[in-house]
């Protein structure tokens, strides 16, 4: 056994000392190491606010938003092709430090590899965050599980094999003691007993609620989200997966990323690949989302898609932003500023084409559940915007969650959401042929003013614009 280790050792230490001496014959732009910069600032940006909300910290949930802040800046200088010229004099400090954040995050990635899948992080005896430790190890091993969304998605696969209504059939009671849904990880409404609390239920509140769902699942108390609050893609592209016998939407979303991913590569010029695999291999926030079955993994591969295929041929890049867009309502906030590239570059004409063909997608995915039970379905969609939901994210709520502001209406926050998403439009309009691959940012950007700035919205956007910068630029 000690020969075995040591020989494992030894194979890893010299896979490793091969990549370094790749990774230091090739060239990246200095777009490729800002690249490396970015994922150290949204590893850093999502510890702060994850750890922020777990010890129920301002200091924290406040550094948090500063920092995705700068993650934001620095994924905007990527998008921009004179970066490239004005930082080609400081390639000194750039190609090393990106190598050296790749191995330390390679090593970090391995660290919590093993960690996860031997003890688990709540067994992990080291005293780093004082009283603390214990409450935000335990907070991150429930990371690697469902959450409600999930669950609701999963229960919905199920319920369209079976010949159910989705929309009628979700039930968050029956789906927490379905998939062991961890109770942090559920939606509490602003209804009942928690309508008079503010920012945010004690967990303790939230397990005696979700307790009485789970005894009662026929009597789902107002204070829990129960509704399925996604388009019908997010229960009809996995179905496929489960008559296979494919038991795990996480395992699902992950079939549906690689083969997207290998694309991803094989586009990318030959000289760039390396650096898209290794973006991969140390994006840690990624493959934790993945493990934890974030329902925006559906999403991204096709948004992705959308980006990166070729603009000539628009039906299908159109069909995959439809597909996107039939899955969950972020892609939406695409919707415009892909339809704005199509018409600069290509003309009105093909601009209402793409369109046609996107709003076609939606009705094939959308359309039998529109008919069967149109109010159902509008309620069940539009619940992440019409229901009375708690204060939540990353973004600049963080200044009501953490008590600096005292605001306990979503208005000024929805208006400050619709006037930066009006003023990106305006702006990409004028300068999107300058700045093509800025559009996936400003998609993104409004949700960071909105009453719930949830950081799943953000994690994917990096790769968007890296992938489409090498790709298209």
């Amino acid at each position: 056994m000690p020969e075995q280790v040591t020989d494992s050792k030894s194979r890893i230490k010299s896979m490793l000392i091969r990549m370094k001496s790749l990774y230091s014959r090739t060239h990246p732009t200095p777009r490729i190491s800002l690249f490396f910069i970015a994922v150290v600032a949204k590893l850093t940006a999502s510890a702060l606010s994850g750890i922020g909300f777990v010890v129920n910290s301002p200091v924290l949930l406040i550094m948090g938003t500063v920092v995705w802040l700068l993650f934001f800046a620095i994924l905007f200088i990527i998008a921009v092709p004179a970066t490239d010229r004005f930082l080609q004099n400081h390639m000194r400090w750039l190609k090393p430090t990106s190598l050296t954040i790749f191995f330390a995050l390679l090593l970090i990635g391995l660290i919590e590899f093993t960690v996860v899948f031997t003890v688990g992080f709540a067994s992990v005896d080291v005293d780093i965050l004082g009283e603390n430790t214990s409450q935000v190890f335990t907070s991150f091993d429930n990371t690697f599980a469902y959450n409600d969304a999930t669950a609701l998605c999963h229960q919905a696969v199920i319920n369209f094999i079976d010949g159910d209504n989705p929309y009628v059939e979700a039930n968050i009671g029956s789906a927490l003691a379905g998939y062991d849904v961890p109770l942090d990880k559920l939606t509490p409404l602003r209804e009942g007993r928690f309508a008079e609390v503010f920012p945010y239920p004690a967990t303790e509140q939230i397990e005696l609620i979700a307790q009485e769902a789970v005894d009662n699942p026929q009597n789902i108390p107002p204070e829990l989200e129960s509704k399925l609050g996604y388009p019908a893609g997010c229960f009809l592209v996995p179905a496929p997966f489960a008559i296979l016998g494919i038991g795990d939407l996480r395992l699902v979303y992950f079939l549906i990323i690689l083969p997207v991913l290998v694309y991803a590569v094989w586009k990318t010029p030959p000289r760039f690949r390396i650096f898209i695999v290794a973006a991969l291999l140390i994006s840690l926030e990624f493959w934790n989302s993945l493990a934890a079955g974030e329902t925006g993994f559906l999403c991204f591969p096709f948004l992705l898609l959308a980006w990166i295929l070729p603009r000539k041929r628009l039906w299908l890049p159109a069909l995959c932003l439809g597909i996107a867009v039939a899955i969950k309502q972020v892609a939406w906030f695409f919707l415009p500023f892909y339809l704005i590239l199509i018409f600069r570059e290509e003309g009105l004409k093909k601009a209402l084409s793409s369109l046609a063909i996107i709003a076609a997608t939606f009705l094939v995915f959308n359309a039998p559940y529109i008919i069967g039970d149109p109010g159902l379905w509008l309620t069940s969609v539009m619940s992440p915007i019409t229901d009375n939901l708690f204060p939540l994210g990353v973004g600049i709520i963080t200044l009501v969650t953490s008590g600096i502001v005292d605001a306990q209406s979503p208005l000024i926050f929805s208006i400050l959401e619709l006037v930066v998403f009006g003023l990106a439009i305006i702006w990409y309009f004028r300068y999107c042929l300058r700045y093509p691959n800025t559009g996936p940012i400003l998609a993104i950007l409004p949700l960071f003013f909105a009453w719930r700035s949830l950081w799943p919205y953000f994690f994917y956007i990096d790769f968007i614009v890296l992938i489409a910068v090498i790709i298209n630029e």
